[in-house]
């Protein structure tokens, strides 16, 4: 699975979450909790998210300078790092397609373009005093 590949499906769960303010609040469950109990109440994106390889996912919002929601996903991609895309209408920079970094332990993240950012997540940074 790549994003190209689920990019479509993708910006449904996004518009999806961004104007249904009660789905959106179930996934205010921060990251690492895995999904939100949907699958009876909103099987069709339930269907969404497995059909993308979503394993986890949830929604934030932007303290400053504006209110916007932001959404971290985390995927069962082949790939011998966890893979995790995260959706921020306020992020320009690393959300810019063409956009790449790598750390000094071997994270990278990718500008997808149209606010989407893709990252490989090796290990925690050591804490620099």
């Amino acid at each position: 699975m790549t994003f190209n590949d689920n990019k479509k499906t993708l910006d449904v769960l996004i518009n999806n979450l961004k104007r249904d303010k009660a789905l959106d609040s179930l996934f205010q469950i921060g990251p690492e909790r895995g999904l939100p109990n949907i699958e009876v109440s909103h099987p069709d994106i339930y269907s969404m998210l497995n059909k993308t390889g979503i394993t986890d996912a949830s929604s934030h919002e932007n303290a400053f300078p504006i209110r916007t929601r932001w959404y971290y996903f985390k995927t069962n991609w082949p790939n011998e790092h966890p893979i995790y895309l995260i959706f921020n209408d306020y992020d320009s920079s690393e959300t810019t397609n063409g956009f790449y970094s790598k750390d000094e332990v071997l994270n990278e993240t990718w500008g997808l373009g149209n606010s989407w950012k893709m990252f490989r997540f090796v290990k925690f940074r050591p804490y620099k005093q």
